[in-house]
C-alpha cells in the first residue's frame, strides 16, 4: 500500500502478480492507498516504467485501503512507515503482519535460513511471524515517491520494488 494507489504500490502488485504467476501458486495480490484516488489509472509515468520491464498496469484502478481489505490479507506490504501506521490504526490485529516492503524483504531473507514445513502456506506463515518477532525499533527503511518527478526516478523506483518484492517472494515460497 502507499498513498494515492496510482504509483508505488501499484507498481508493487503488478510487478508481484508477475513474479507470482511464474510460480503457478493460489496467491491473491492486491494494493490499496491510505487517501487513495479511487478509480484512477496509474501514473503515466508507472505504467512507461513498467512497460519497459515488459508489464503491463493499464488495468489498474486504484482503490482506498479499508478495514475489510486488511482483515483478508495475511500480508501487509506498504511503501511508508506512516502507511504502516494507517493499516494498524484501521486494524491493530494487523501490527504483526505489517511491514514497509523493504524492512520485510530485509527481514524474510534473514528467516529464509531455517527450516520450515514445505507447505508453502505455512511457510510463508511463519516467516511473516518471524519476521514480526525480529523487527527493529528503529525507523524501517521505505520506498521513495517518485511521483511528480521525472521519468528516470520512476523506473529507479520499479527497480527498488522489483528487487525487494524478490527477497520477499523467494524467503516465501522457499526453494523452488
Amino acid at each position: 500500500m502507499c498513498t494515492a494507489n496510482i504509483c508505488r504500490s501499484a507498481m508493487a502488485e503488478v510487478i508481484a502478480r508477475a513474479m507470482l504467476h511464474s510460480a503457478a501458486l493460489p496467491v491473491v495480490t492486491g494494493s490499496a492507498g491510505v487517501r487513495a484516488l479511487v478509480g484512477h489509472p496509474m501514473a503515466p509515468h508507472a505504467i512507461t516504467a513498467l512497460d519497459r520491464l515488459g508489464l503491463n498496469g493499464r488495468a489498474h484502478r486504484a482503490r482506498l485501503l479499508d478495514r475489510d481489505l486488511i482483515a483478508s490479507a495475511d500480508l501487509l506490504l506498504t511503501m511508508e512507515d506512516a502507511h504502516r501506521a494507517v493499516a494498524v490504526a484501521l486494524d491493530p490485529r494487523a501490527a504483526g503482519r505489517t511491514f514497509t516492503l523493504p524492512e520485510f524483504a530485509e527481514l524474510a531473507a534473514g528467516a529464509g535460513q531455517r527450516r520450515y514445513r514445505s507447505d508453502t502456506v505455512e511457510r510463508a506463515r511463519a516467516i511473516v511471524q518471524s519476521a514480526a518477532e525480529r523487527r527493529a525499533r528503529r525507523r524501517p527503511a521505505e520506498v521513495h515517491d517518485p511521483y511528480g518527478g521525472p521519468p528516470e526516478g520512476y523506473e529507479a523506483c520499479a527497480k527498488t520494488l522489483g528487487a525487494s518484492l524478490s527477497h520477499a517472494l523467494a524467503a516465501l515460497l522457499g526453494p523452488r
